[in-house]
């Protein structure tokens, strides 16, 4: 199926490793013009990536107001943008009683208010166009709760809150103008696989093995029984991202392998 994407001017944040990084690759496939983003390296990965599409390189901390407002001039220095995608974020499993406000508003300043800033600079701009996608990297977590990580719970349910939010402002537009949330389950990105390995040979397990009982034991509701790779995310996101997918609008799309026992 052709995605139409050839040639959209496609942003996302956090791209230069984990989902993001898969999410660019797919879309840049697809020949669309994307923006990645990274705080650091973010040059060098731009460069190991190829396909029919052009890569950008935007290097910044889009938790700085300062550095946000940057990173949207110069992504408006490409073109109007059509598709953006909030990626950036954070997770740390913590006790929740241990959690300080500065970490708090840490996770807030990353996981939510990155993404408060670049939609108020596009939203706004999509809607004059008439055209626009905007998709956030939610997580299962937003709608579960996790109690090993209420914070990054937290943070994840607001950015849930925040698309259906923006998706209710496009009502009678007219416009063909989306704004989702995709929520993946357990990721196989480079942290979860160090992670893996490291706590595999503590246990003195083969990976195998320990990712079985960890399914079994930790995530017995997983339908999938397995970690879910990057590609498959990013598959997930390159349809949202599609001007296919009109008729997708305010919703929650769950990625999580069955994690969530609900129909809606």
């Amino acid at each position: 199926m052709d995605l139409k994407l050839d040639g959209k001017l496609v942003f996302i944040s956090g791209s230069t490793k984990g989902i993001g990084r898969a999410i660019a690759e797919v879309v840049l496939q697809e020949g669309a013009r994307v923006i990645i983003n990274g705080r650091s390296d973010t040059a060098t990965v731009a460069s190991e990536m190829s396909g029919p599409g052009e890569v950008i390189a935007i290097e910044g901390d889009l938790a700085r107001p300062e550095e946000a407002e940057r990173i949207c001039t110069e992504i408006d220095s490409h073109g109007e943008l059509d598709v953006l995608v909030n990626n950036m974020g954070i997770f740390n499993p913590h006790p929740f009683a241990d959690i300080s406000d500065d970490e708090w508003r840490y996770f807030f300043d990353v996981n939510v208010l990155s993404s408060v800033r670049l939609c108020r600079h596009f939203f706004p701009k999509m809607l004059e166009r008439d055209f626009g996608r905007i998709i956030n990297i939610s997580s299962e977590a937003g709608m579960r709760g996790l109690e090993s990580m209420v914070h990054y719970s937290v943070s994840k349910g607001a950015q849930i809150v925040l698309g259906r939010g923006l998706a209710n402002l496009t009502k009678g537009s007219g416009a063909d103008i989306t704004v989702n949330s995709v929520l993946p389950g357990p990721t196989m990105t480079a942290g979860v696989s160090n992670w893996l390995a490291e706590s595999a040979q503590v246990q003195g397990k083969t990976e195998a093995q320990f990712v079985r009982e960890f399914f079994k034991e930790t995530e017995p509701d997983s339908l999938l029984q397995r970690f879910i790779e990057p590609e498959e995310i990013a598959s997930v996101v390159a349809f949202i991202a599609s001007p296919r997918s009109s008729a997708i609008n305010g919703a929650s799309i769950k990625a999580e392998g069955g994690l969530i026992k609900s129909i809606v």
